[in-house]
């Protein structure tokens, strides 16, 4: 009986599927190729390895450091070169007392700055810009080596130190377009002398100027008197000035702007 059926349905596709095929009556569904595997990564970013390929919104390169502005200085006789900020700090934390306003401090990072930037054309040495000597160019130490003066006060002292050179960064005395040789003293009688009063030769803006407030600094004149008056400066920090009026009480029609720093 099985064996019957069999060939019953077998005839059945023989007489009636099969010519119906042959004629296109009955469409069996197309099965749809494959995609490559190539179409399956495009398709599905999570599966995609494209490190060949480019961001869609490149990144900005990230900028590099600025490089270090060095400077030459005679320290202990010998040609030293260290970062301008570092001289910047020691020369400033060796000059005038960190006790003083922060206007005042600010004035003296700009005087100090700018005699660097003088030097960086009329060297002071033939093997250095300037010197670490009080009685030749400038006092200098480095900061650290303020500590043991300090105290407990170092860190307090540092900090204010290194705020008044960076917050007046690049900016110098500028006479006619040019650094000015920024000379400073202690204190004076009064009033300050011009460049030919103590050293003979003119200089247009080294001139006498009124220092009244000089009056209070307790050990008396000190120094050449030619310039900014330290104490000066503080007290005319205290009495609301800022550090560019300051240095424009004691510089004679000089501008106090930005300006490019030494390179060595």
């Amino acid at each position: 009986m099985k064996r019957t059926l069999a060939v019953s349905f077998a005839l059945y596709l023989a007489v009636f599927l099969i010519p119906l095929l042959s004629a296109g009556q009955i469409h069996l569904p197309e099965q749809s190729p494959e995609p490559p595997e190539e179409a399956l990564l495009e398709a599905s970013p999570s599966l995609a390895v494209t490190a060949e390929a480019p961001p869609l919104l490149s990144p900005s390169p990230s900028p590099s450091p600025p490089s270090e502005v060095m400077i030459t200085v005679l320290i202990d006789r010998s040609p030293q070169e260290i970062t301008l900020r570092d001289f910047l700090c020691g020369s400033v934390a060796a000059e005038m007392p960190a006790l003083y306003p922060e206007e005042a401090l600010k004035a003296q990072a700009v005087a100090i700055r700018t005699l660097a930037l003088y030097a960086q054309k009329r060297p002071y040495h033939e093997n250095a810009r300037l010197c670490a000597d009080f009685e030749c160019c400038l006092a200098f130490s480095p900061l650290p080596e303020r500590e043991a003066d300090w105290g407990g006060q170092y860190e307090e002292l540092a900090q204010k130190i290194m705020k008044a050179v960076d917050e007046t960064a690049g900016v110098a005395i500028l006479y006619e377009g040019e650094p000015i040789e920024a000379v400073f003293f202690a204190a004076t009688d009064g009033r300050t002398r011009s460049a030919a009063e103590v050293w003979g030769g003119e200089v247009p803006y080294l001139q006498s100027v009124g220092s009244e407030f000089d009056a209070e600094f307790p050990s008396g004149p000190r120094g050449h008197g030619v310039g900014m008056s330290q104490f000066g400066a503080r007290q005319l920090a205290l009495a609301g000035l800022s550090y560019k009026e300051i240095l424009q009480w004691y510089y004679t029609e000089v501008e106090v702007t930005a300006q490019r720093q030494p390179t060595t």
